[in-house]
């Protein structure tokens, strides 16, 4: 293995699990560098990632993850490109335990929250759709505050009109 120094070629003869870890590492760090950071997940949702990565033949979490990642990351790139006044939906799922927070919210955003409906769907989840309308910036202010609670399970925002024409 070119490049591989003394020790590295020592530790594949005496851990193979780690060498073949430091090996995956080394193959990464020829590409883009990557870091590793560590995320607690519920249990259920590793179990749901770990079937959807292996149904859609990820190698591993990390490519699972990783390709989760760009794609939030993308949504949230896109959703910057918005300005000036505008109409948009959101669409809430979370658990039951959650209204209190949501309600809460909604009331925070109140000028911004134009309608909204709400329905318990079975199994402890509610589902909640506003509508809203008003600056850009603070429909996702609002957006976001909705993704940070804990065990939402879709936020999804949807602008449902065009934007303004720069000045």
């Amino acid at each position: 293995m070119p490049g591989l120094s003394a020790l590295a070629r020592e530790i594949i003869i005496l851990n193979p699990p780690i060498a073949q870890r430091a090996i995956s590492r080394y193959d990464h760090l020829r590409g883009d560098p990557m870091g590793i950071i560590s995320v607690s997940l519920p249990d259920a949702l590793v179990d749901q990632m770990d079937k959807l990565a292996q149904a859609r033949g990820y190698s591993g979490r990390s490519d699972f993850i990783r390709a989760a990642l760009r794609e939030h990351v993308y949504q949230l790139g896109q959703e910057q490109v918005h300005r000036g006044r505008r109409s948009a939906t959101i669409t809430l799922l979370y658990p039951d335990e959650l209204e209190r927070n949501v309600s809460e919210i909604n009331h925070a955003f109140g000028k911004l929250v134009k309608s909204f409906i709400h329905s318990h769907v079975g199994h402890g989840k509610c589902v909640t759709v506003f509508i809203v309308e008003g600056e850009a910036e603070a429909i996702q202010k609002l957006t976001t505050q909705f993704r940070k609670l804990r065990n939402t399970e879709i936020v999804k925002a949807i602008y449902t009109d065009t934007a303004e024409a720069p000045r």
